[in-house]
């Protein structure tokens, strides 16, 4: 009898929305990893030289951003309407099951001045990565952008430059949409298991 063992990236996403710290919506999905992602992991676990000793790669996931494109974005009179379809301008046609795209299609700013948010790891058991970030009512729904109706999700390497609009990502998932006010404050917790 022949034993055959895989080892697969498995992925999950949980957000969970709240308002004054009650829990008021909830999204569950499972991202894929784009070739860029598969590529990045494929050489981040070896050294393409031994003198001296050399890594192929020494950047981690960093980021998440978040984004109002993909085809399941459900509030597309909002995501088109001023001043949101001026400054982050798009089609809504990626979907989270074609693994060739490279960047989040809409994304959006956390702030005035930064695309990226950190995301930092925790591994609650030895074979699993939580990449967590909580963000604030502050965050994403500023002024003029009161109502940010969010769909899209991806994340980044270290590689990625917070303040450059449209960074290639190596995950990434689409969800129905949450509609991000200053009301509302929510977390993501993006799980991946080997």
């Amino acid at each position: 009898m022949r034993i055959e063992d895989f080892i697969e990236v498995k992925s999950n996403l949980v957000i969970v929305v709240r308002e004054r710290g009650k829990i008021v919506d909830r999204r569950e999905g499972h991202n894929i990893w784009l070739n860029l992602g598969r590529e990045y992991l494929a050489q981040l676990i070896c050294y393409v030289s031994f003198t001296p000793v050399t890594a192929e790669r020494d950047d981690r996931l960093r980021y998440m951003g978040l984004g109002m494109g993909g085809t399941r974005q459900l509030a597309l009179a909002t995501a088109n309407a001023a001043p949101l379809v001026t400054a982050y301008p798009g089609t809504n046609s990626q979907t989270d099951s074609e693994p060739t795209m490279t960047r989040i299609e809409r994304p959006v700013r956390l702030s005035g001045s930064s695309d990226t948010y950190q995301a930092p790891a925790q591994h609650p058991v030895a074979t699993q990565t939580v990449l967590s970030r909580l963000f604030t009512s502050v965050d994403v729904s500023y002024a003029p952008f009161l109502t940010v109706p969010l769909s899209e999700i991806g994340l980044f390497t270290g590689d990625a430059n917070p303040s450059v609009y449209n960074n290639t990502l190596v995950a990434y998932d689409t969800f129905d949409t949450l509609s991000k006010t200053a009301a509302f404050e929510f977390e993501v917790a993006w799980t991946i298991r080997f």
